[in-house]
């Protein structure tokens, strides 16, 4: 029997709270449960790249899954981002993930001895999936950072046949209506595909996807609920001036580092939220001052509430 994790709505790629002194900041994580689930986000997303997990060590990410998962009555499906640097590395987190009672686990692939071919990419999967064969298992697909740009449907299309627990993936890809599409179709259109970019999510919508795993839901999920609730009731037109507002902010919050950065998103969660995430952590080059001071001018010239 195929254990697969149906999702619809929002789901929120987490920060990982940090003290000034770069050690991990966990108190945080009680009120930030609690302000997701007022803002109507029902999932979390944690140690991926918003979440800095590749940047923390095996016991900083444990220490991580341990404390969001006590809050599973504020956020009711916790997926938990497992790849690192080795496999076995990988099956130990995704075995600790399962037996912490996580709702899923995601993984990225190897990042130095990249796959292929999807082939290889399903033997990876699969090797994976023996450390957590009771847990619903996700592929992380995002080739703006790992350059792994293999095709989704065909890797799901081979995957489904041999992992039993393969239940779809995060798509941080911009080619939603090509491949995107394609991977909605696979196993007669059972997997969750999670839509990875803001800037993408009506038009995903549009295509038929069902749920998203964005980090603007951190920041604003008031727009990405609007969103959701605009294409369910055929209102594409007001849809698409809230996705035009949320590229508006990003770009905003973009504007100092040239591009997507997880400094700018995590500075721009502490001021949005009125949460103190803290630093980021090398290779993230945290935000100085005056790049505080300039993002928190740039967010009140939006209009947009500022702590």
């Amino acid at each position: 029997m195929q254990a697969r994790l149906p999702f619809r709505g929002m789901m929120a790629a987490t920060f990982t709270p940090f003290k000034a002194d770069g050690s991990l900041k966990l108190d945080v994580i009680p009120t930030y449960a609690n302000y997701l689930r007022e803002k109507g986000v029902k999932g979390i997303w944690v140690c991926g790249t918003a979440g800095e997990g590749m940047s923390l060590t095996m016991a900083e990410r444990k220490a991580q899954t341990e404390a969001w998962l006590k809050h599973k009555d504020d956020i009711s499906t916790i997926i938990i981002q497992c790849g690192a640097g080795s496999l076995k590395d990988t099956q130990e987190l995704a075995s600790h993930a399962e037996k912490a009672g996580a709702n899923g686990v995601s993984v990225l692939p190897n990042l130095f001895d990249k796959p292929k071919s999807t082939e290889e990419l399903v033997e990876y999967m699969a090797e994976v999936a023996k450390a957590c064969p009771k847990t619903p298992l996700f592929y992380y697909h995002i080739p703006m950072k790992t350059d792994v740009r293999l095709s989704m449907s065909e890797f799901l299309t081979k995957g489904v046949a041999r992992i039993p627990t393969l239940s779809g993936l995060k798509f941080t890809d911009h080619d939603v209506r090509g491949e995107g599409y394609k991977c909605l179709q696979v196993d007669n259109g059972s997997l969750t595909i999670l839509n990875g970019f803001d800037e993408t999510l009506q038009e995903a919508i549009g295509l038929g996807f069902t749920s998203a795993v964005n980090v603007g839901f951190n920041l604003f999920p008031h727009l990405g609920a609007q969103m959701f609730s605009l294409m369910e009731a055929k209102n594409e037109a007001e849809a698409i001036k809230i996705q035009e507002q949320v590229v508006r902010y990003l770009e905003a919050i973009f504007k100092q580092t040239g591009g997507f950065s997880v400094s700018s998103v995590k500075t721009a969660g502490s001021l949005l939220t009125g949460l103190d995430f803290g630093p980021t952590r090398l290779p993230n080059k945290p935000f100085k001052d005056s790049m505080i001071d300039a993002l928190r001018n740039d967010l009140k010239n939006l209009s947009l509430q500022v702590y």
